[in-house]
């Protein structure tokens, strides 16, 4: 099966009423690390994110992240959800080592 390409936008520190816009038009925060690399901080779009999750739960998801020019293939770390409406708050990607 080949991994989904996700396209991300690098993020700054941002307030938290810029962060509820950037849900609202359809972004999700994503942080994204791995051995030997700063965490970085970026923005990409939830309806690919959704995709990439679906039918996949309590399965190990391996995605193509890419930004900058360059790609990483990643794991999902950990996914954050509103308790109640079930959206899409927060996601985090941790790198997987090259082989």
């Amino acid at each position: 099966m080949e991994n989904q390409t996700i396209q991300a936008t690098l993020r700054g520190k941002q307030s938290q009423g810029v962060l509820t816009r950037m849900r609202k038009s359809g972004q999700t925060a994503v942080s994204f690390s791995g051995r030997g690399l700063a965490p970085v901080s970026l923005y990409a779009p939830t309806v690919e994110l959704e995709s990439a999750l679906k039918d996949t739960f309590g399965a190990e998801v391996q995605i193509n992240i890419g930004f900058e020019g360059e790609s990483h293939l990643v794991r999902l770390a950990q996914v954050n959800r509103h308790p109640i409406s079930r959206e899409l708050l927060t996601v985090s990607l941790q790198k997987l080592a090259a082989e």
